[in-house]
């Protein structure tokens, strides 16, 4: 039976694509051939091995800005960018993220939720980063403080499935009693499963399974079949 819901940020609970084309696209040149979505679906997929080296301290946040962008742009031949120039995008996307809103859909399915569910967030990334979209989106209505975790403050990163025990801790469940609702395949699907959580994929971006041994309990194309699952969820709580 599931008895938690829980969350990624980036992606899953907000559109990112139009803050990060507002950032990026500054640094690219023929910025009409180049594929922003794919940029983004690079860049959401370098932050598995990216705040894993944070997390292991082979490089400050400073570095994984510059790496992280220069690989996501390499995937079109593009790049590298300076220092320099990873830090006026991290600024233009800090910015434009001020201003992020929820889903279509989700405050509804949310309301549902609360009642019937514990709610937590699990994501990668800086904790005062993360926590100011999580303010900006006003999850702290139906999320508390002590169930959301950050890779930052846990010194582990998705997919890591430690992380997602680590939740298990927190919401006092087991992991058969969790269902982690996140965007990226290779981080959220791959580490919940791991974990052994339900994994709900929000495919949003149609991105392909990059390894096909570990399969979404369930998996929407949009926002609004995000909400009909979890308002189904919240129908029938005694689902498994």
């Amino acid at each position: 039976m599931i008895k938690a819901v829980v969350f990624d940020v980036d992606d899953t609970l907000y559109d990112q694509k139009a803050p990060f084309m507002a950032a990026l696209a500054p640094l690219v040149t023929n910025s009409e051939k180049f594929d922003f979505t794919q940029a983004l679906q690079d860049y959401r997929c370098q932050s598995a091995s990216a705040y894993a080296q944070v997390a292991a301290g082979h490089w400050t946040h400073a570095e994984m800005a510059v790496n992280r962008l220069n690989a996501t742009l390499q995937q079109q031949h593009r790049g590298p960018v300076t220092p320099a120039m990873a830090q006026a995008f991290e600024q233009t996307y800090a910015e434009g993220l001020k201003h992020i809103s929820l889903f279509p859909g989700l405050s509804t399915a949310l309301d549902q939720l609360k009642d019937q569910f514990k709610l937590g967030i699990i994501t990668n990334g800086k904790t005062q980063h993360q926590l100011a979209k999580v303010m900006q989106l006003q999850m702290h209505r139906w999320v508390d403080r002590d169930n959301i975790i950050t890779s930052e403050e846990s010194g582990l990163a998705k997919p890591d499935p430690q992380i997602f025990t680590l939740m298990n801790h927190r919401l006092d469940l087991r992991a058969s009693e969790v269902a982690y609702v996140g965007d990226c395949y290779g981080m959220d699907v791959k580490g919940a499963k791991q974990a052994g959580w339900h994994a709900f994929w929000f495919n949003h971006r149609n991105a392909e399974m990059t390894n096909g041994n570990w399969i979404p309990d369930q998996t929407v194309g949009d926002s609004l079949e995000l909400q009909d699952l979890l308002l189904a969820l919240a129908a029938v709580p005694e689902m498994s």
